[in-house]
């Protein structure tokens, strides 16, 4: 199967919207991803994926902590920064508000995080697969940032 026509069904399944974010060596790294789920209840674990070429998987490797920040339905703009590549570091986090920055940046008014340690990575072809322990969380009320068929989605009926 070519990738083009891979991509196009795995678009078929809605997903939600995380920006996983670290810190490493006094800087903030982060990512958009929707290749997002649980794996464990006991102990609490969940996984993501990252493109192997990311410039996000050294300083997650190095810190081994992380934070996954499940965004809403209105914060299509910080899913949009993090998942351009062209964009600086800095310019990514440049006027976001985050709750705090240690030991990995939480972002202000998400749906809900949740705050790990770097539990083991897999190899997925051409990304990385992550499985992280959660240590803590939290969430918040409102519609979740939804992804399908190469665009964002709400649950309003009017999107």
């Amino acid at each position: 199967m070519n990738t083009q026509e891979f991509r196009k069904i795995c678009g078929q399944f809605a997903t939600g919207v995380a920006v996983v974010t670290t810190s490493h060596g006094g800087e903030n790294f982060g990512l958009t991803v929707n290749s997002f789920t649980s794996v464990s209840l006991d102990p609490s674990m969940v996984l993501f994926c990252v493109d192997r070429k990311a410039r996000f998987n050294e300083p997650v490797q190095k810190s081994g902590v992380l934070a996954i920040n499940f965004l809403k339905e209105h914060q299509k703009e910080i899913s949009n920064r993090f998942a351009n590549p062209k964009l600086s570091i800095q310019e990514r986090y440049k006027n976001l508000t985050l709750v705090k920055e240690e030991p990995a940046p939480l972002i202000a008014d998400v749906l809900g995080y949740l705050e790990c340690t770097l539990e083991a990575i897999h190899d997925g072809g051409d990304h990385h697969i992550y499985v992280a322990r959660v240590h803590s969380g939290a969430f918040d009320q409102g519609a979740p940032l939804l992804y399908y068929a190469g665009n964002y989605k709400s649950l309003s009926p009017e999107s």
